[in-house]
């Protein structure tokens, strides 16, 4: 049963109908519930729109879902508002179809994946790259080109299997789409709920759950499945497969080869993707195509997609490139660093080294040598660590990479000799020199010392200031080890020992782990901090620490052991000391997390996405400009719907020569015009005339705001301070919507639309939009209340202060309030008659004296004081009404 039917079967089940007037009365029924089903969705459009821009500011991380999901949201809530007006008006504003058609086609022309020309080819030998091939073939390969072809630089022979060759490989086995769609269908936000910011509904951030990490990795296993199932196209095949023999024949052996992942955006600078992405070491010719899909399928694991979300990175445009090189046999490997990565002051050279293959560095889990290096000149070494390395990483005879013990008489010895030392560290000040920028470059020895480079990239350097002595008095649980990333944190051991540790992982949590696993920075930004048994600054998961400013400390012996879950600590990263309990002395150095969303690819995608959504330019309803082909965002076409419609029904009476249903006129003292339908039976009688006495409404929610509109005296705007005065003005004089001597319905008219239990208000009380709508009967389960309220004529801070202004007062009357940027709604439900109309005196009053506050929101203690009047006054009036 529709509201107007519970109204009349209700509230007046005896009056008989009117014949002569059955057919007009029908009409405006059908038309009323029009009407509702567009207020209905002008406030769901508005509440897209205030989320889009309250993301726009760049205070919370969301994903393409968010984007895409919010656009497509306020498109559909527009397209049911022209719809609905169009019913209401016949014949008239069809332009607004065109409209909202051409600014549907500019939003999803922004969404679409934006794909630049590419070379064709689906292998290009490395000999043929150099950096300008970055969006074909990566980052990885594009550098690697660099140094083998412009700086001359050894490399390893190989080549790269391009962006052209996986968009070949996703759309001829049908994925691109089928994928696109789970991982656009997935809220990432909801991955996060443990670092859910401050003040945000759960609501807000995508349908937060806890089971959603693992919905995640559930997610991440189907889409890997599917890449793996999947067969290479023939073309695509036959294309690695002759580069892989043509690379045999320049080595004049069958050689067996690393894959690495190249994708795009990889290796750039603020987005390292230090070891989210899969590589694959030592793989003969029958493993080729299977690893190429492995690779592939890793853009899609949980620690990639991660991090992927956390940048603000298009899922759709990392295209995953792959570098097929021959594999070095690696005598010594590891990484340096052309400065230091956490101390922009200290540009010495930093090595770090280990037996066999580089990835037990980059990965965390093998022990390594360090260096430091002056670069001079001349170049030479300042510090030595080289502690016992028990094992090593090597190349297994037939295929990948195993550990093995290393030679009791070797462990103890220098990875490098001074010779190799200076050799790396001149080559790498070297490459750093050609690109401008420290570098962090990935290198190897042979047994015969020859020196093979096997990456570079941009390196992050993180401003830190020094560090104070250790903490006087207080003896550290742990010391030792090496600063992986700047800071001071507080919070509770978490041990992380195997994948499904991070399913459980708390609020405030240090992560206590043994090894320091790139997957593990899946959770990183829900953790305070790091403590690693193994790894080292070098290692790629305190790569990605520093990219999120989270403390990290690595090569802590015993750490998983003497740290036990639950303990509450508290880490000095830079004086490499963990303390019991909290040491709130050291937290002033703690790091702030920095604003990842800002300039990344989704973020610009939401600015250019806003550009046809959330401006108003639309705003007086008077002008000659005010048409549907002026319509040129989706809220110019809100405001034009919901001036349109206020002024169908307002006229349906006259125009139809259906008097019962002609707007009245109140008569009222209060210096504001306010103009009334009668829905049904909200009158006692009716009058006679264009005018109406509140002694003839029946309407028993419109009285009840109506007393509290009149409860007390409005003694005028606030005494202004010249900061605000001068907003207001600015507003004001730009803004002729906003100015009430302009002749402009909202500043003119207040609508009241009503029956004996039923109240619908839209209004513009000064310079705020306002919206209440209430159902006050004899069935609490069916009373409710909704209020909304928007804008002002301040500046921006002001008017989001005023909404958490009219907030907070809502709050402490039982209101379910959410406000959002400078909106604020409140709704009450399952209600008895009584209360509906105690929350409807305090909202009328609250409708006058929150007029011109916008211009003292800047100071918080006058705020205070009106929050504080105006509390009184409220509760004085529940106060004599209950001793009534």
């Amino acid at each position: 049963m529709n509201l107007m039917q519970r109204v009349r079967s209700f509230f007046s089940p005896n009056l008989p109908p009117q014949k002569e007037d059955s057919g007009q009365e029908d009409l405006f029924k059908a038309r009323y519930q029009a009407f509702r089903r567009l207020l209905s969705a002008n406030n769901g459009a508005l509440d897209f729109m205030t989320e889009l821009e309250e993301a726009a500011l760049g205070h919370r991380h969301f994903g393409m879902h968010f984007v895409r999901s919010r656009a497509t949201g306020a498109a559909a809530k527009v397209y049911n508002i022209v719809e609905n007006l169009l019913y209401l008006a016949p014949g008239k504003h069809l332009g607004l179809r065109d409209s909202l058609r051409a600014i549907q086609d500019q939003i999803q022309l922004e969404l679409a994946s934006r794909q630049s020309s590419r070379r064709q080819e689906l292998v290009l030998d490395l000999g043929q790259i150099t950096a300008q091939d970055v969006d074909d073939v990566g980052g990885k390969m594009a550098n690697l080109g660099e140094l083998g072809n412009s700086l001359k630089v050894p490399v390893p022979s190989g080549f790269a299997i391009t962006a052209e060759a996986y968009m070949a490989f996703m759309r001829q086995s049908s994925l691109w789409d089928e994928i696109n769609c789970l991982v656009l269908g997935h809220p990432m936000a909801a991955h996060f709920g443990a670092s859910t910011p401050t003040g945000l509904d759960p609501e807000d951030e995508e349908e937060l759950g806890t089971d959603q990490p693992i919905a995640l990795l559930e997610l991440c296993a189907k889409i890997r499945s599917m890449i793996l199932a999947a067969d290479i196209p023939t073309e695509l095949e036959d294309a690695i497969l002759s580069a892989y023999d043509r690379l045999c024949e320049r080595e004049g052996r069958q050689v067996h080869v690393a894959l690495r992942s190249s994708a795009l955006g990889e290796d750039s600078a603020g987005a390292s993707f230090a070891g989210q992405h899969r590589s694959l070491l030592n793989l003969d010719r029958d493993s080729l195509l299977d690893g190429y899909k492995e690779v592939v399928a890793s853009k899609y694991s949980a620690h990639a997609m991660t991090y992927r979300y956390m940048l603000g990175i298009r899922d759709d445009d990392v295209l995953m490139c792959v570098g097929c090189l021959s594999m070095v046999t690696s005598r010594a490997g590891g990484v340096v660093y052309t400065t230091n990565p956490i101390n922009i002051g200290d540009n010495r050279i930093q090595i770090t080294s280990a037996w066999g293959v580089a990835k037990g560095v980059v990965d965390g889990t093998a022990a390594s040598d360090r260096f430091l290096v002056d670069k001079g000149p001349p170049p030479h070494i300042v510090e030595r660590l080289v502690p016992r390395k028990d094992s090593a990483i090597v190349c297994s005879q037939s295929e990948g990479v195993r550990r093995v013990l290393v030679d009791p008489l070797q462990a103890d010895q220098p990875t490098l000799d001074d010779g190799q030392i200076i050799e790396l560290a001149t080559m790498a000040a070297r490459i750093a020199e050609h690109y401008g920028t420290p570098q962090d470059i990935e290198w190897a020895y042979t047994p015969e010392g020859r020196l093979f480079l096997l990456q570079t990239r941009p390196l992050d350097i993180r401003q830190s200031e020094p560090a104070p002595e250790l903490l006087q008095g207080v003896e550290p649980l742990l010391q030792g080890g090496q600063t992986a990333s700047s800071g001071t944190a507080h919070g509770v051991v978490h041990t992380v020992k195997k994948d499904v540790d991070i399913l459980m992982l708390p609020d405030k949590a240090i992560m206590v782990c043994v090894e320091a696993a790139p997957k593990w920075a899946a959770v990183l930004n829900r953790c305070q901090a790091v403590i690693a048994e193994q790894g080292s600054v070098a290692g790629h998961l305190a790569n990605v620490a520093r990219e999120f400013n989270v403390p990290a400390l690595f090569g802590v012996p015993a750490a998983t052991t003497i740290l036990e879950a639950g303990r509450e600590i508290t880490l000095d990263a830079d004086n490499r000391a963990v303390y019991d309990g909290l040491q709130s002395q050291l937290l002033d150095r703690a790091p702030l997390r920095p604003n990842m969303m800002e300039g990344s690819p989704v973020f610009q995608t939401l600015l250019k996405v806003n550009r046809h959504i959330t401006p108003l330019r639309l705003l007086d309803p008077d002008g000659i400009d005010f048409t549907p082909a002026n319509c040129k965002t989706l809220h110019d076409i809100t405001r034009f719907c919901h001036e349109k419609s206020v002024q169908e029904m307002f006229s349906f009476g006259r125009d139809h020569n259906f008097s019962p249903r002609s707007s009245k006129q109140l008569k009222t003292i209060v210096p504001m015009q306010w103009w009334i339908i009668n829905l049904d039976d909200g009158f006692m009688e009716e009058p006679g005339g264009k005018m109406i006495a509140l002694d003839k409404i029946a309407s028993i929610p419109m009285l009840a705001l109506w007393r509290g509109i009149v409860a007390y005296p409005w003694e005028g705007p606030p005494c202004i301070d010249c900061k605000g005065f001068m907003s207001v003005l600015f507003q004001s004089a730009t803004n002729r919507n906003l100015e009430p001597a302009a002749a402009s319905h909202f500043s003119e008219k207040n609508y009241f639309m009503l029956s004996k239990h039923f109240c619908n208000l839209q209004s513009r009380f000064g310079y705020h939009f306002t919206s209440v709508e209430a159902l006050a009967g004899p069935r609490p389960r069916e009373n409710y209340i909704r209020f909304q309220f928007k804008g002002g004529a301040a500046d921006h801070h002001r008017k989001v202060r005023r909404a958490q202004f009219v907030g907070e007062i809502l709050d402490e009357f039982g209101f379910q309030t959410k406000v959002r940027e400078d909106a604020m709604f409140a709704r009450l439900d399952d209600c008895d008659q009584e209360f509906i109309e105690d929350r409807l005196e305090l909202l009328g009053h609250i409708l006058i004296h929150t007029r011109q506050l916008d211009m003292i929101m800047n100071k918080e203690d006058v705020v205070q004081l009106y929050k504080k009047r105006i509390l009184n006054q409220l509760h004085a009036m529940l106060d004599a009404k209950n001793k009534a």
